[in-house]
């Protein structure tokens, strides 16, 4: 166990361009405010990323000229690297390559995950500090994977596969079997992509017991598009 290994968390995140995020919420929502809503997204994965104990704040963005927008929702942020690379996949490995190093291990999560408790993060910095996991994933109910953590520039090879939605976890624990490579797997959580995510996200935020704390950007916005009718 190494509890005093260096912690960077990188918050992989689009800027909020109408037409660009958000597409598959139109309908009900149009461009616009699938925007705005992307921006909430953005703006709630940041602060939760930022309130994590001890750990360094990396904004991984794109595209490169919403440098200012990213600079500008997160002041505290430790770094921001533009995205290379025109996947996801590409993104993720590039970010690690970079950040990676020795006695320092590097999280990469997503912005689609807008309730994701910030003790997910916690989990998969512990599970990272055992010397028998190497490498972590946040596994999101349709098959993808909202949160990838690796502590070595060579545990980077695991994640050379498709990014496909439910292929990728199993192909990257596959490849880390046969290195003799250990994994962990958070607990899984939904993301926000389809109207139906989108009436399951306004359900917990705004008509069951959740509390608009775990997304207060994303919440205050729901509630004015109900307001307004719009969802």
């Amino acid at each position: 166990m190494n509890n005093n290994m260096r912690r960077t968390l990188v918050v992989m995140a689009k800027a909020p361009v109408p037409g660009k995020v958000k597409t598959q919420l139109c309908p009900p929502l149009n461009p616009q405010s699938a925007a705005r809503l992307h921006e909430c997204f953005v703006r709630d994965a940041l602060a939760k990323a930022g309130s994590v104990p001890d750990a360094e704040l990396y904004v991984s963005y794109k595209p490169s000229s919403a440098v200012q927008f990213f600079k500008s929702a997160a002041p505290d942020a430790n770094g921001f690297i533009a995205q290379r690379g025109g996947d996801t996949g590409k993104g993720v490995i590039d970010v690690f390559s970079q950040l990676c190093e020795h006695g320092r291990s590097v999280i990469a999560v997503g912005t689609d995950c807008p309730t994701l408790p910030a003790r997910s993060f916690e989990l998969a910095f512990d599970a990272l500090s055992s010397d028998q996991v190497d490498i972590v994933f946040g596994p999101s109910g349709d098959g993808r994977c909202y949160l990838v953590g690796i502590k070595s520039v060579e545990a980077t090879s695991l994640l050379d596969v498709a990014w496909e939605p439910g292929e990728f976890i199993e192909k990257s624990i596959e490849r880390a079997a046969d290195c003799g490579k250990g994994w962990y797997l958070l607990p899984e959580w939904y993301d926000v992509r389809t109207p139906t995510d989108l009436a399951h996200l306004k359900s917990e935020l705004l008509d069951k017991w959740a509390t608009n704390s775990a997304a207060p950007h994303t919440a205050a916005y729901l509630s004015a598009l109900k307001h307004a009718g719009e969802i």
